[in-house]
């Protein structure tokens, strides 16, 4: 198999995940895609040193997140310019109620949430996609799950109607 079918092989079936993350990292589907691309795009000019890499997924996700993060800084920063507020990045409605939850969790926690059950990242892979240490991905990881436990069983408790209290004769 040549360099260009072993990429366009990984591209295939990398790129819908790698879309998937990073638009539930940045909240935008426009952004995403288009940092997506640009991430296939380093990956391919640099394909001979990845395609021996064990997760290059995990590559091109830091990439694309990153190029994500730059386009945030740079739209802030011209928005403060014109004297605009930075609006706040919806997630993609068909994400649901749980990544509303998602979405309220600090940036990392929010970032190793998407790429653990997303883009299904094992926590090494996590590290590197987001330049940290495996200790810090892992923590990071069972922070946004406590979080995430606490605010899903407060919903919970919050559908439940009240059981009245027993009347105790003495």
């Amino acid at each position: 198999m040549s360099d260009s079918d072993d990429f366009e092989a990984w591209y295939s079936a990398a790129r819908p995940r790698v879309l998937a993350t990073v638009t539930l990292v940045c909240g935008d589907a426009d952004m995403a895609a288009e940092a997506t691309d640009e991430a296939f795009v380093r990956s391919l000019a640099k394909w001979s040193m990845l395609r021996g890499v064990d997760q290059p997924t995990g590559w091109a996700v830091r990439v694309a997140i990153n190029v994500a993060r730059r386009r945030v800084r740079r739209q802030a920063i011209e928005q403060r310019l014109l004297r605009r507020e930075v609006p706040r990045l919806p997630v993609p409605a068909a994400a649901g109620e749980i990544w509303s939850l998602v979405r309220n969790l600090p940036a990392r926690q929010r970032e190793v949430i998407v790429l653990r059950y997303v883009a299904d990242l094992p926590e090494a892979s996590i590290a590197m996609a987001l330049g940290i240490s495996r200790s810090a991905a892992s923590s990071a990881l069972t922070d946004a799950r406590r979080r995430l436990a606490t605010a899903l069983s407060d919903e919970r408790s919050e559908d439940q109607p009240e059981e009245p209290e027993e009347a105790h004769h003495g």
